[in-house]
């Protein structure tokens, strides 16, 4: 078993180690490192402070510090991220997404691989309105998303459908996830106009939804999900996965246990 002081030997060896590779990698086209107290200077810090952190001797470094040396050293987003779990033991908050006014671009060969899965599968942008979608997926909802236009079939708003509840027995606990997963996506968005036309749309669709959206509820989408469906079998378990591919794109896909076809 590791020890729990080795385990903060290694930790703290990790960032002096990425601290000291920044300064170095971030000192010019002389080929010389930054000294500690130029990369003080750069965080906003005192030199004694700066060279405590790096040493990794600062407990509980607060979130202001950790970005502004991220921000003084010029780090990529896997570097701030590294730095925020050596020095807080948690991953960095995510930055806020820039606006995005236009349809967002996918991939030709993510468009091959949902067209060829036989499971349910879409590319969704960041309002969860759908980009691509397979046969399988049309199957499912009843062909509810062939009936709108493309720009408006939307995983939100089918889920206020007849199609919806027809399908999953368990309607309601599913809104009440979704709507709150689309306000953390609106206020990471927020910018963003798209968000506007889809959110309007939702509550158009009646009382739950207006209920819902006015509870102010935020959750993190959920990556892995069990789901009941209603079955030529009767009621059956299907899993899910929703996974983000970009900043603006999510892989969204539904399967059955094994040896049942699509429900009819």
């Amino acid at each position: 078993m590791t020890r729990p002081d080795y385990v903060e030997w290694r930790r703290r060896e990790e960032l002096r180690s990425l601290l000291t590779a920044l300064r170095s990698r971030r000192g010019g086209n002389g080929g010389k490192r930054l000294r500690q107290d130029d990369a003080a200077i750069l965080s906003g810090l005192s030199t004694r402070r700066y060279a405590a952190l790096e040493r990794g001797a600062v407990e509980n470094p607060s979130l202001d510090l950790i970005e502004n040396v991220a921000s003084g050293l010029r780090m990529t987003p896997a570097e701030r991220s590294a730095l925020h779990v050596l020095s807080r033991g948690q991953d960095p908050p995510m930055p806020p997404a820039a606006p995005g006014g236009e349809w967002p671009e996918v991939d030709p060969g993510q468009r091959e691989l949902i067209a060829r899965l036989d499971a349910p599968a879409a590319i969704t942008d960041e309002t969860w309105t759908l980009v691509i979608r397979n046969k399988a997926l049309t199957a499912w909802t009843d062909g509810w998303f062939d009936q709108v236009p493309p720009r408006k079939q939307n995983l939100v708003l089918f889920l206020f459908t007849p199609a919806a509840e027809r399908l999953l027995p368990d309607i309601h606990p599913y809104r009440r996830a979704i709507v709150a997963g689309l306000r953390y996506q609106y206020v990471r968005h927020i910018g963003s106009d798209r968000f506007g036309a889809v959110i309007k749309a939702v509550l158009e669709t009646g009382p739950e939804a207006r209920d819902l959206w006015g509870r102010h509820e935020i959750a993190l989408p959920r990556r892995h999900a069990s789901i009941r469906v209603r079955h030529d079998r009767g009621t059956v378990e299907a899993s899910t996965l929703m996974t983000s591919l970009s900043p603006r794109t999510w892989l969204m896909a539904a399967w059955l246990p094994d040896g049942l076809q699509p429900p009819a």
